[in-house]
């Protein structure tokens, strides 16, 4: 019984904030990738599709480490820790 129990709090704080240095350095970069060359408003602008992808990802990897975070304290309150 005392094997199965984990300390949480500090390992979901550190992932969640992980997550989200790592989510906002790709939306950071994919900014500058969409203003370094925004006056060729093209599907051909190399620049502009890879910034908007990452904008993107950079978005989705902040959404997801938060959910995995609000999975992981649900989980633990139906188990009964807190």
């Amino acid at each position: 019984m005392a094997a199965n129990f984990r300390k949480s709090g500090s390992t979901d704080r550190q992932m969640s904030r992980t997550v989200s240095v790592i989510g906002w350095i790709a939306c950071i970069a994919g900014i500058i990738l969409i203003l370094f060359d925004l006056g060729n408003l093209s599907d051909r602008n190399i620049y502009l599709m890879v910034g908007i992808g990452c904008v993107v990802a950079g978005i989705f990897i902040f959404l997801v480490g938060k959910s995995f975070v609000i999975a992981r304290k649900k989980e633990d309150q139906e188990n009964g820790r807190s």
